[in-house]
């Protein structure tokens, strides 16, 4: 009942926003903040009782809409409360010069508990059905100014969105039509040689193609750097940072929980999905390195660093899926980071573009300062957590067995990181190391309610960092279960 509570609650209380009309700022405050610590912490209670699946309906063809509390989805689901709480907090702040608070408010709220949906499923039709939902819901944050250029970009988003499902639901109709069984099952349903490669791979590459959308994966790329530079910056964070996720998730849940590893390896859905994975990661660097305008910069490094999950997932080693978990948790961490410092620059100055940042490293030293280590983490630099997740993912490319893709993977990693620093780091470098004359003396440092939740992630990615053992431990043991 919990795992129940924490998905519907937040889906509840958001869409009651648009309802009840709260026109006062503070009540409205300890609203939004309310609900989400009430969601995180029926997240914590639900991971902790875990329990049987629980089936919310169940319908004649034998397709049931389950929700289970396995490792995996524990591991997303703290990340996604957690993370949301903090950006919720961000957003109080934020949001006051952007207007139509509720509107926003209801549906950044409802997004989580479609989010955390797609997290707890115990099949594939509920992975989809809140799947669904949480595009739809999360659509509505991205013209929230509703101005053209917005607009445009949220029917980008939600076209994109709808159509990459699509492909993934006929990898559902497949599975499903197939009569396996339909709960995940660690290791797969499909018993070795039961379907003939060439079928299976094609299946395959166009579920993970479709649901890859949401990752921002070549080439279903485009709906993130039209919507990240529109949407305001709370919704650009959560977007990047965590929605992403969940195409994660689903890719997941194909390759290791239905089809199974053994099933994949060695075919062509296995190469073909690394292969996009390292055209991706290039790309997305490269179109980041190039890029002016902050927020769209960003949004094409999501477009890079998201895949590198993708890759270290279709390694299909022990490693590379250890790899891949930690590149969850520590991008999410970086990139929201790095969404929110940009947001607190753009509030407090107005400005859009890099070059804005020149010289004002002592006017937000705060904002600016979080946004470095953020960015060095992104790098790979020792002693951030991305150092870590980069760490297992050089050696689990090392580890693949046809050696080659392994071995341009690792070189793509390589340079991916030296274009990552060229264009994070050099931000960092031209703000605190400008010329004295030309540094910005006026303070533009936001307050509390915008800092402090960058200041917690920012200490989250040191934390890992220097002591990454829970995380990778945590990582270890789903990987474990699945690599018998």
């Amino acid at each position: 009942m919990l795992m129940i509570f924490a998905v519907f609650f937040p889906v509840l209380a958001g869409l009651a926003m648009l309802k009840l009309g709260i026109r006062d700022r503070k009540r409205r405050e300890r609203y939004v903040i309310g609900t989400l610590a009430v969601t995180l912490a029926a997240t914590v209670a639900a991971n902790i009782t875990g329990g049987q699946p629980v089936t919310i309906a169940a319908f004649s063809s034998g397709i049931d809409i389950t929700l289970q509390a396995d490792a995996l989805a524990k591991f997303f689901t703290l990340i996604f409360a957690a993370i949301w709480l903090l950006v919720g907090i961000f957003a109080q702040e934020y949001m006051k010069h952007e207007g139509e608070e509720n509107r926003f408010f209801a549906f950044f709220i409802a997004s989580l508990g479609g989010l955390l949906g797609v997290a707890y499923a115990d099949n594939l039709v509920t992975m989809y059905r809140f799947f669904e939902a949480m595009s739809i819901m999360s659509y509505v944050l991205v013209p929230h100014s509703r101005t053209n250029e917005s607009l445009i970009a949220g029917r980008k988003y939600i076209y994109y969105s709808l159509f990459g499902a699509s492909l993934g639901l006929i990898g559902i109709f497949y599975f499903y039509s197939a009569g396996w069984e339909r709960a995940f099952v660690e290791g797969g349903v499909i018993p070795a040689g039961e379907v003939s490669a060439p079928v299976m791979s094609f299946i395959v590459i166009l579920a993970i193609v479709g649901f890859g959308c949401k990752c921002g994966m070549f080439p279903l790329h485009g709906w993130l750097p039209a919507a990240h530079p529109q949407a305001p910056a709370p919704a650009s964070s959560v977007l990047s940072g965590l929605i992403t996720k969940a195409g994660v998730i689903a890719i997941i849940r194909i390759v290791y929980y239905t089809v199974g590893a053994e099933n994949i390896r060695g075919t062509a859905a296995q190469y073909a999905i690394l292969a996009l994975s390292i055209v991706t990661i290039f790309m997305g660097s490269m179109l980041a390195y190039k890029e002016k305008v902050l927020k769209k910069r960003l949004a094409y490094s999501t477009v890079s660093q998201v895949s590198y999950v993708i890759f270290g997932l279709m390694l299909l080693n022990a490693e590379g899926f250890t790899g891949a978990l930690l590149q969850v948790v520590f991008h999410a961490l970086a990139k929201n980071v790095l969404f929110l410092g940009a947001g607190a620059f753009i509030y407090k100055t107005g400005k859009t573009m890099v070059s804005d940042t020149y010289a004002m490293g002592k006017a937000m030293p705060k904002t600016l300062a979080c946004f470095s280590v953020a960015g060095l983490s992104l790098v790979g630099v020792p002693l951030t957590a991305g150092y870590v997740s980069k760490h297992h993912l050089a050696f689990a490319a090392l580890e693949h067995e046809s050696g080659l893709l392994g071995f341009i993977g690792l070189c793509t990693i390589m340079i991916s990181a030296l274009l990552t620093a060229g264009y994070l780091v050099t931000i960092t470098a031209k703000a605190f190391f400008a010329p004295k004359e030309d540094m910005v003396k006026d303070s533009f440092e936001p307050n509390a309610y915008m800092t402090v939740p960058m200041a917690l992630m920012t200490a989250a990615i040191v934390l890992f960092g220097i002591y990454p053992r829970p995380v990778i431990n945590f990582a270890h043991t789903i990987a474990n279960s699945l690599f018998i």
